[in-house]
């Protein structure tokens, strides 16, 4: 029962260090402005706490085995309990994979050994001894990883945290200092205009400058996929290259028949293992004491490495699925035009912006570094504060082009909406017997949003 307080004030104090780092913690975490998605969320934090909660839970050997030992071996000798425990726990325990596959036939059917020529999956009899060249007769299987897993679960939730570290590092603050809490719905209108004011005029003036910004950003954001990767072979490698199929054969033995099922997990986690202690005789000579382990323990670490066998399978595959999508919108240029006609579509005031973003002056303007951020931008406003912003954004880039280009040299774009308004009107006044006449649009495809609602359609012959 002390054993059992001490774990659990553990647990609170662990909680309550890294607290910040959880979001309903700190209140003025909710709403930040993040530029790393929901993806990585799933990596330093959900995995972080999750993989620090089974660490905890291996340690608290009360709640499973029902005492202090993490081991408890049975053996037959002069030899105190404590001391046989504490060797082979130390030592490791062993396992003989002949014992794994013994089968006996009965009525020409085909059933395991276990409880009459072996007493459990991997324990019976064996040769001790040596061929002639100094090899083991039997082979024999040492298990003592056991002894490091809650230590080896500290160090992978420790890097699962690594890469956000790194991210934060390189990213710098960037996206939450020019955004200003406009990320948060700004009710004074004087207040939100001047935010906006401010935030187009950094677009422009730095117009060119995010590109080695945006390539750490992916760098950084690539080192997910690596973590998590190299978590699946460092934990291939610390059971003994048993992980990679762990989950495969785990989920496979749920489907066989109850009769024929040999459970795979207990060749990674024996539950019953063998141990031998040698000491001196009162002769002398070398005694060995053959004593049988039961590891109460591996019966959670069965099932936490089952769980995290799908979780890394799950969280690679979505992990890899992320970055594509990340490096595809910043390097199409398609994708940006799509991205922000969808974002201006959802306004519920878009007719009011029709004539007052030009999207495709926008997309020219920015180069890959530049999309970058103004596709964070993008995802951290609501709409309404979008659409003003890219209003704004739009006005300066008219007179960026005005300033370039020479008034001479280019029609104001005023002017080139009045003379589109009055191409329009003449085009209406057209006899429908003259071919072409501006209809109203039948769709409400934003992917085709001008920003103007109407089109130029061939007159169905059968109208006219």
């Amino acid at each position: 029962m002390i054993e059992f307080l001490k774990n659990t004030m553990s647990v609170y104090a662990l909680f309550g260090s890294i607290g910040e780092h959880i979001p309903f913690k700190k209140k003025e975490k909710i709403g930040e402005a993040n530029s790393e998605g929901a993806i990585s969320l799933l990596h330093y934090r959900a995995s972080v706490l999750v993989i620090l909660t089974f660490s905890l839970l291996v340690t608290s050997t009360e709640l499973i085995a029902g005492h202090d030992s993490i081991i408890n071996c049975l053996h037959a000798g002069p030899i105190p309990e404590d001391v046989i425990n504490n060797y082979c726990y130390i030592q490791g325990t062993f396992t003989i994979p002949i014992h794994y596959n013994q089968f006996q036939t009965i009525n020409g059917k085909q059933y395991p050994s276990i409880g009459n020529v072996i007493s459990s999956a991997g324990v019976g009899p064996y040769n001790a001894g040596r061929n002639a060249d100094g090899s083991p007769i039997t082979e024999v299987e040492v298990k003592a990883y056991y002894q490091w897993v809650p230590f080896m679960l500290f160090l992978q939730a420790v890097m699962f945290y690594v890469p956000h570290i790194i991210y934060k590092g390189v990213e710098g603050g960037k996206l939450k200092n020019i955004l200003d809490g406009l990320n948060l719905w700004v009710i004074e209108d004087d207040k939100r205009v001047k935010k906006e004011d401010v935030l187009a005029d950094y677009i422009v003036e730095t117009k060119g400058y995010h590109c080695e910004w945006a390539l750490q950003c992916l760098a950084a954001q690539f080192l997910y996929l690596v973590n998590v990767i190299g978590q699946i072979f460092f934990t291939d490698c610390f059971l003994g290259w048993e992980f990679t199929k762990y989950g495969v054969t785990a989920a496979f033995f749920t489907e066989l028949d109850e009769e024929e099922r040999i459970d795979p997990m207990s060749r990674v986690f024996p539950r019953v293992t063998k141990c031998t202690f040698q000491k001196y005789g009162p002769s002398g000579t070398i005694q060995n004491h053959d004593a049988q382990c039961v590891l109460p323990i591996n019966i959670i670490n069965e099932k936490i490495y089952v769980f995290l066998w799908f979780w890394f399978a799950i969280l690679t595959v979505i992990t890899l699925l992320n970055f594509i999508w990340s490096v595809g919108i910043v390097f199409t240029q398609k994708s940006r035009d799509t991205l922000i006609k969808r974002k201006l579509w959802i306004n519920p005031n878009r007719e009011k912006y029709r004539h007052k973003i030009d999207v495709c002056l926008i997309t020219a303007h920015l180069d890959f570094g530049d999309w970058k951020l103004f596709y964070h931008i993008l995802k951290n406003v609501d709409s309404i504060t979008f659409a003003e912003f890219c209003q704004k954004l739009t006005e300066r880039l008219q007179k960026l082009e005005e300033q370039k280009f020479g008034k001479s040299d280019t029609l104001p774009m005023k002017s080139l909406l009045a003379a589109v308004d009055e191409v329009k009107d003449n085009l209406n006044k057209v006899d429908s017997k003259d071919g072409d006449v501006l209809l109203p649009r039948e769709d409400d495809d934003p992917d085709r949003l001008g920003f103007d609602g109407n089109y130029l359609k061939p007159k169905i012959e059968s109208d006219i």
